[in-house]
This record gives C-alpha cells, structure tokens and sequence, in this order.
C-alpha cells in the first residue's frame, strides 16, 4: 500500500509540474520567426522540458517496477504533453510582440521557483523508498536554469518595453533584444560591445571595421539593441569620447548618428582652422631656418663641412614639403566640411524636412551620407549611389542637389507617406583623370564596387535594424552611373534581404549578367538615348551586362532624348533635371505607383505599316496592383548605334 500511495502523490507531482515550461515553448513556437538567439534559447527550453518530463516519466516507472515485483498491479500515465500553437497568418508585421514575450518571461520564472520544490518533494519520496534516481536532480535542474535565464531577459525586456512603448519590437530587437545571450557570435560582437560600452575606442573602433568588412549579416541588429540597451547617460558619453565613430555605426537611430556626427563636424571646423595656423607658424618658421643654412654653405668651401650641411639642409626641405601636405590636408578637408554643410543646408527648404547627417568621414576623396527625411520613421526610403567622380568636396553641389530633389519628388506624389531620401557617399567612388589607367581605380573595372558594396550592405542592414516596426518601410536604392555596379554587387551580398527595389540610371553594368542574380523583386532601369555611358556594359563587359538590354530581363521607365551631342555627356547627368519625365518616374518608381509611370511615346507610324495598329502608349507603363508588368520594354536604341 506504501508503494501505491507513493505511486500516486509522484502521479499528481508530475501532473501538476511536468507542463512547467510547456507555455514558454508556446510562445517560442508561435513566434519562431525571430532570429539572433532565439533559434538557440528554443533549442535549450526544449531540452529543458524534455529533461523534465522524461524525469517525472522515469521516477514512476521505477516505482511501478517494485509494485510488480511485489506481485501488485501498477499503471504509469504519460508526462510527455504536445506544444500546438495556431499557424501564423500572413500580415504585413514584421518583429516581436512584447508583452507576449513579457508573459514568457514570467511563466519562466514562476517554474524557476516551483521546479526546485517539485525536485526536493521527489527526492523525499524515492529516498523513503530507497530508489536511487537522477530524477529529482533534472527537475530541480531545469528549475535552476529557468531562474537563471530570468534575470536577464527581465532586464533585456525592460529596455525593450521602454524603447517600443506601442507593445511591437523590430525584427532587429526581438531578435537580439531579448535572446541576444544565446546568439552564435563567430566574430566576438559581444565583447567587442562590452568592451565599448565601457568606453575603449578601440573595440568601439574594431566594431567599425568589422562593419566595412559587410561580412556580418546580424551585427546592424545587435548594434541597434545594444546602443538602446546603454540608456542615454552612457550613450552620451560614447559620443562625447568618439563622435565619429558613433555616428559611423549601421543601425543605431538616425537621429542618435546624426547628433555625433555634428558633433564630429563642428569639433573638426573649430580645430582645423588652429591646426592649421599652427602648420603655416611651423612652415615659416622652417623656411627661415631652412635659409638661414642656405646663405651659412654659401660662405663655406670644406668639402666635408659642405656635405654634413647639404645632408642637413635636404632634411629640412623634406619637412618643408610635408608641412604642405600636411596644410594641403587640412585646406582639403575645410572644403570638404563646407560642401558637406552646404548639402545638408538644403534641408528644410521647399518644404523638405532637416537634414540628418548620418556619417561624415574627412580626408583624400571622403564620404558622407545624408538624409533627407528620418528613413527610421519613412514609409518610403530611397537610397541614392553616386558614380564616378563623386567625392566629398563636390558634395554641396549635384549629388546632395539630387537627393533632395528626389525627396521633392517622391513627396510630391504620395503626401500620406512619410518620405526619406538619402544620398549616400560611403565609399570611395573611382575618379577620372590619372586614375582611370590606374588598375584598381579605374572606374571601367568592378574594384570600387567590390569595395563599396559591403559598405553599402551593411549601410541597408542599418536601415532594416533601426526602423520603427509600427510603419512599413518600402525601400529604392538608386544607383547613378558606377553607382549602380556598386549597388549591383552589395545586393548580391544579400540576396533577397537587401532592398525591396533597385533602380539603375545611366548604368554601365549592374555588376550581374542578369536581374535576377541580384537577388531583388523588382528592378528597374533607365537610359537617355543620347547616353554613351550607358552602353559601356555592352562594350566592356567588366562591370556586368548593360541593364538597358533586354536580355538582362529589368524593366524599363522612360527617359527622354535631352537633344545634347552624346559626346559632351550632358545626358548622363539630365535624369534629375526640373520637370523631367525621368525625373517624374523615379518619383513613381520610390512610392510604387507604376501605373502613373510616364510612358514610353508611341514610335512614328509609316505608310507601309498604317493598317496595323500602334501600340498602346501605355503598355510600358501598366501595372497590375500586384507589381510591375513581368514583360521589360527596351529603351530606344542610343545615339551612335
């Protein structure tokens, strides 16, 4: 009767503990989309559970196997229950939903306080009856652990709750916000982010060059819960202590990149001018002394005095040439501080919203990138690539220029939506000149790309990682020129994850031989007729297959004829020009109204032809609402063909 009536209080035991964890995997289950560590705290919850119930499992088997040795009768029911959660509907929300993962967290915690319980009650029982088992052991265990996983995920939800007070968190958060302890980190983000968090610029630096790198395809969501989980005291003292960097972080709020970078930008305008006042002090005075020894060897004839002097003498005309390097440098990068601020000064006129600066690097060529709009909070964000011979220093003037007025546009035709248009020059464009026969530099072969598409895929793996949940972001990056072949090889760096939508003007390759290598629903591509670089991808293949072609299989919007001689290259540079059907489609392109797109005009009609019908003026254009027509129109034949 002993034996049964132990049998019977270990039956209610695991009955009553054996589902323990059973709720938290419901709510793993029902939200296993989340990435990061998620994959790998369902994984241990799982064998936590298991543990659990094969333990209750296991301790009444042993007690049913002494009954029937004894001559009794024993049945054992089953622990082992079934998670089963709805099929996930589809819907246009993409991220975590808070407050379930609030639950979760309390559910763990309520079995980190009874399991240690259930595990002493069982042991009591087995030891009354001499069994010697690990049972009690595993449930006491998975009681443990589950105590253990709480602390931190309370604390992780809790900046999580204060940073999305709407109940929803990014994709980004939920997948590192919460579970982020459990992540795979091959390339040692965690450390390197502690290790920031505590001031070292160093590790705030190698966080930098890992992110050139493009490599990491997680590190933008990290760095975004990481910066919110700092609380804006340590934020504060991160910018103050390495402005620069800071700012240079893919995946921190726009807003947070664009006060270090003016902070960087107005620290480096008052200390160039001094810098470089103290370098003209440190010139003149070297050209003083430089010919105070020149007019001292005039008078001198020993050969070997002579000699030690000249030797003296080179020297100093050596640190001469520096220092004008060196004032060079800094001459270069005021220019580039005024372009920069000249470009950003077109914020906030015609209507447009401030400009937010979003990386400011000074120095040789330069990069920059700056936002019209915030693109965490825009409906529609438009990412503009310029070409060749872009640099900082020219900033101020076409490339900002055509930012801003693709914002005009863009804003123009969807005044519901929130626009964003970014022009961004974060890599090191190839230039004419010198640099075209140099092998590496020359903007008729991929190496500027291949350098700057990781750059800009870990810029467009920011965007995903810092915009808001709540909105639904539709994102056009527009690559101009050798712009595109850059945006051609960073989208192949993330297949289907990198942009909703491409867009190539004036291309001369979009580094594939195909559109749909890129990886990218929908692409698009547009080619004045007068434009010879456009036709360079059917010349010289290196940078891939001209997108105008219709083998390469993108879709077409029309650009007219600006009636230039294709030879002075105006055309190249007119797809931004005021009141330009080309114009007027990328605007139709960044919101998705291609049925508004302007179409193609109707070729002339011949006599011998009359009796057929012309077709439809509309046909490039026409759109069903499901996307763009699957049939591309080519561009009319470039002049010179």
């Amino acid at each position: 009767m002993e034996l049964e009536a132990a049998l019977s209080r270990l039956t209610q035991l695991g009955q009553s503990h054996a589902s323990a964890l059973d709720s938290c995997m419901r709510y793993m289950a029902a939200n296993a989309w989340v990435g990061g560590g998620a994959p790998a705290f369902a994984q241990a919850l799982a064998a936590r559970r298991a543990s659990l119930q094969l333990a209750f499992q296991s301790a009444a088997e042993q007690i049913a196997r002494r009954i029937r040795q004894l001559g009794g009768q024993a049945r054992v029911p089953t622990f082992s229950t079934s998670v089963s959660v709805a099929a996930a509907q589809p819907s246009s929300f993409s991220g975590m939903d808070v407050t379930a993962m609030g639950r979760l967290v309390a559910d763990l915690q309520r079995a980190g306080q009874e399991l240690p319980q259930a595990g002493q009650r069982l042991a009591a029982e087995l030891s009354a009856l001499c069994i010697s088992s690990p049972s009690a052991r595993q449930v006491g265990d998975a009681g443990v652990w589950a105590e253990e996983q709480v602390g931190d995920l309370r604390q992780r939800l809790a900046v999580i709750q204060q940073t999305h007070d709407i109940g929803t968190a990014s994709q980004a958060t939920a997948a590192f916000g919460l579970f982020g302890g459990h992540a795979p980190d091959a390339n040692g983000v965690g450390k390197l982010t502690v290790a920031a968090a505590g001031g070292d610029v160093a590790a705030l630096k190698a966080l930098v060059d890992l992110q050139r790198t493009g490599r990491d395809t997680t590190l933008a969501g990290r760095l975004s819960v990481w910066w919110r989980q700092l609380g804006p005291l340590a934020q504060g003292q991160l910018m103050n202590a390495s402005p620069s960097l800071v700012g240079s972080l893919n995946g921190l709020p726009a807003v947070d990149r664009d006060r270090a970078n003016r902070a960087y930008l107005a620290a480096q305008k008052a200390a160039i001018p001094l810098e470089i006042q103290r370098l003209r002090a440190s010139s003149v005075g070297l050209g003083a002394e430089t010919k105070k020894l020149s007019d001292q060897m005039a008078g001198i004839r020993d050969p070997y005095q002579k000699y030690g002097l000249s030797q003296r003498l080179e020297r100093l005309r050596e640190s001469s040439a520096r220092l004008e390097e060196a004032i060079k440098e800094q001459e270069l990068k005021m220019r580039q501080l005024v372009a920069v601020e000249k470009g950003m000064a077109r914020g906030g006129q015609n209507g447009r919203p401030s400009a937010l600066l979003l990386q400011l690097e000074l120095g040789g060529l330069g990069k920059t990138i700056v936002s019209f709009g915030n693109p965490d909070e825009a409906d529609n964000v438009a990412v503009y690539v310029p070409g060749t011979g872009t640099n900082l220093e020219g900033f101020g003037g076409a490339d900002s220029e055509r930012a801003a007025v693709t914002w005009d546009q863009a804003n123009r035709f969807a005044l519901t939506k929130k626009v964003a248009s970014i022009a961004w020059l974060g890599y090191e464009a190839p230039q004419w000149g010198e640099k075209l026969l140099v092998y590496d530099e020359t903007p008729l072969l991929p190496f500027a790309a291949w350098k700057g598409g990781p750059l800009l895929a870990g810029f467009a793996d920011g965007l995903h990682a810092a915009h808001r949940p709540t909105r639904e972001a539709r994102l056009t990056i527009l690559g101009h020129s050798y712009g595109s072949t850059t945006v051609g090889d960073a989208a192949q760096l993330r297949p289907h994850s990198f942009a909703d939508q491409l867009i190539f003007a004036g291309s001369p390759g979009g580094s594939a031989r195909k559109a749909k290598e890129l990886g990218v629903g929908s692409v698009w591509v547009g080619e004045a007729p007068n434009d010879l670089v456009g036709d360079v991808g059917t010349l010289v293949p290196f940078l891939g297959a001209d997108p105008s072609e219709p083998r390469f299989g993108a879709r077409q919007f029309y650009v007219p004829d600006t009636g230039d001689f294709a030879g002075n290259f105006k055309a190249h540079s007119s797809y931004w020009d005021d009141e330009s059907d080309s114009l007027a489609n990328i605007g139709y392109l960044i919101d998705g109204k291609y049925g508004d797109l302007v179409p193609f005009p109707e070729p002339p009609v011949s006599p011998s032809s009359s009796s057929h019908p012309a077709p439809s003026p509309h046909l490039p254009a026409a759109m069903s609402a499901g996307g763009p027509s699957p049939t591309p129109h080519p561009s009319p034949t470039p002049t010179g063909e």
